[in-house]
């Protein structure tokens, strides 16, 4: 059986792997405490949980459209988001390797990781609640046609921020960086992310304009973003090619 396909054993067999990872996360927190080693396991914890709380919310609010993918273990499918976690923690652990040897203790992550690691925790919050407030509207895939279960979503979170989703996801993928203390990582993840959410978010919300008009048009009037470079005359400008937009 490849493990592409969606079935309640490949499921069952990733929801396992995220939890025994969750599980060793928190084991080595508790057994290291707030230590080098004991950072690692919250990052390992916070990652599978990330995972797990993606799938959860589309298998509760959106079942007809889940799949092995909603995990988002390969969001840009090129790899590169497995590839950056895994770059992020080698140099997280050759940066505690040179501290530990230049000052010959290992010392402690300190109040930066506290502050990096309530970021994170704030980004996740963020981004499971817009999952959760827009329930089966929500979808991973920018959606280029109206279904009838497709509403446009202004309560709750979405009534300060046009965009919680990203917004949650870029302070949580940051967060990480910063609680890892990784200063290289946390350059490319900011850079890499500006550079991916603002071309997104240019794409969709043109597309919502030509799903929705007037409706959604009256409500990015009234409701700001956090995403960078995004403001009414930068979309007035991209509206008037919005008729070529695609999937």
């Amino acid at each position: 059986m490849e493990y592409q396909t969606h079935s309640a054993h490949n499921i069952a067999f990733t929801s396992c792997g995220l939890g025994i990872v969750i599980g060793s996360g928190l084991a080595l927190l508790f057994i290291s405490g707030w230590t080098y080693v004991g950072v690692v396991g919250v990052y390992m914890a916070m990652v599978a949980l990330y995972h797990m709380l993606e799938y959860l919310c589309v298998a509760l609010y959106n079942p007809t459209r889940i799949e092995l993918d909603s995990f988002m273990f390969n969001p840009d499918g090129e790899n590169l988001y497995p590839v950056t976690l895994a770059v992020s923690l080698v140099e997280y652990i050759a940066e505690c390797w040179m501290n530990c040897s230049s000052s010959g203790s290992s010392g402690g992550p300190g109040a930066i990781a506290v502050v990096g690691l309530f970021v994170a925790t704030a980004g996740q919050v963020i981004r499971t609640l817009a999952m959760v407030t827009a329930k089966s509207s929500f979808n991973h895939i920018i959606a280029d046609r109206r279904e009838n279960d497709h509403t446009l979503i202004t309560h709750g979170i979405y009534s300060y921020e046009r965009h919680p989703s990203y917004v949650g996801f870029f302070l949580w993928a940051v967060g990480l960086q910063v609680m890892l203390r990784n200063p290289i990582s946390c350059f490319l993840f900011v850079a890499a992310l500006s550079y991916f959410f603002i071309r997104r978010v240019n794409y969709e919300e043109r597309t919502l304009k030509i799903l929705f008009g007037q409706e959604y048009d009256h409500y990015m009037r009234r409701t700001p973003t956090c995403i960078p470079k995004i403001d009414l005359k930068s979309l007035r400008l991209l509206s008037s090619d919005s008729t070529d937009a695609t999937d």
